[in-house]
């Protein structure tokens, strides 16, 4: 009896070891993705003007929502996980491909003082858009008025070399440090509630990969509405209501009985729209928040917080079994203090993106004193019509 279980043991050690392997290589993907994300969506931003920033960084948010529909019907289709697997990995192939093909945006370059390469870079757009006008450096650097792009160049070689930024870049001010923690917050708020409705889904009844296929579904007139919301009230006017929106749907989501369930899939998906559109204009807001020097970082290390989030979203959903209705108190009660906090951030609309942290630290006070001026000079045009002799 000893010798025959011997076999067992060790195919025991075997199966388990496999098992780890199998889960290590699943964190790869996951890692791996959540990088390339945060880097396509700042090329992404940094390589489209004001105009249609918005729009452009929303088509990044699109992509990944059919991601999760796809991801819903291929599982539905195939049941075999290994086929299930190789399919959804094929489709990052082309990509490898591509990403040694574009070059690097002009806001990078300008910032690396590689003002020729800009210059270059500048006139082959011009040509792909049938634009005649030809690249001046002086309206692409202002400091630089009137000096030749050579001149330029030879002050950068005997100028200092750059500085490398790391994280804490993101705290040297109060400023700046207030604003990290509360972009931090939403990020983290942002991912736990939308993981929080997408892991639900599957446990509101019905068939579950329709419901996982919907909640992918709802997100795309999410972002439609981020992007008429950012364009005519603001990043951050659209940003706090639809916080504080989903904290109230999370409310509701309480008081509906576990009877309807109908009634519930709703709230959930209405619930998830709201999260998506927070979600969604999170990383544009943040983009445009902080300067090119440390705008990758920022986003990246916001990205991080998302990820804190779908680590924790999981659990959340698991106090369900201690309260039913605990996973939706928790994204409520922190949907309400982050919408509460974003109210203190300034707003970014109209606003170009800034390439250094003065210039990121001034934004609220720079649109501040733009509307005092206004104000001022509707008054002073008002008290002319007054005092004009009838």
């Amino acid at each position: 009896m000893e010798r025959s279980s011997e076999p067992s043991c060790e195919y025991s050690v075997v199966e388990e070891k496999l098992l780890l392997g199998k889960l290590h290589m699943k964190k790869i993907p996951t890692s791996v993705s959540s990088g390339y994300l945060v880097v396509v969506f700042v090329y992404v931003t940094e390589y489209v003007g004001i105009k249609a920033r918005t729009w452009a960084s929303m088509h990044v948010h699109a992509a990944f929502a059919v991601g999760v529909m796809i991801v819903a019907l291929v599982g539905y289709l195939v049941r075999t996980w290994w086929i299930y697997q190789v399919c959804l990995s094929i489709t990052t192939l082309p990509f490898i491909i591509f990403c040694w093909l574009l070059p690097e945006t002009p806001f990078w370059l300008l910032s690396q003082g590689r003002h020729e390469e800009v210059e270059k870079l500048i006139n082959v757009m011009e040509k792909w858009n049938n634009i005649s006008t030809p690249c001046k450096l002086s309206e692409l650097c202002p400091t630089h008025q009137d000096e030749p792009v050579s001149e330029i160049t030879e002050k950068k070689k005997k100028a200092p070399s750059v500085k490398n930024h790391n994280l804490l870049d993101l705290f040297r001010t109060c400023t700046m440090a207030r604003r990290t923690f509360s972009i931090w917050l939403v990020w983290f708020t942002g991912s736990l509630g939308y993981y929080v409705f997408s892991l639900s889904s599957v446990n509101l009844g019905g068939n579950e990969y329709l419901n996982l296929f919907l909640s992918g579904a709802v997100e795309l007139p999410s972002y439609i509405v981020a992007c008429l919301g950012m364009d005519r009230l603001g990043r951050r006017n659209t940003l706090a209501p639809f916080l504080l929106l989903s904290a109230v749907i999370c409310g509701i989501i309480m008081v509906i009985p576990q009877d309807f369930s109908a009634l519930q899939i709703a709230a959930s998906m209405t619930g998830k729209f709201t999260i998506g559109v927070a979600f969604g204009l999170i990383y544009l807001y943040t983009a445009e928040l902080y300067p090119t020097i440390v705008r990758s970082l920022a986003v990246g290390s916001g990205s991080m917080m998302c990820r804190i989030g779908s680590v924790v979203a999981p659990f959340c959903v698991y106090l369900a079994d201690v309260w039913v209705f605990m996973p939706q108190l928790l994204v409520g009660f922190m949907a309400l203090l982050t919408g509460a906090l974003t109210l203190m951030l300034p707003e970014t609309l109209g606003e170009p993106l800034t390439s250094t942290m003065e210039e990121a630290a001034a934004l609220g006070a720079r649109r501040d004193r733009r509307a005092q001026k206004e104000e001022t000079a509707f008054s002073d045009v008002a008290l002319e019509k007054l005092e004009a002799p009838v």
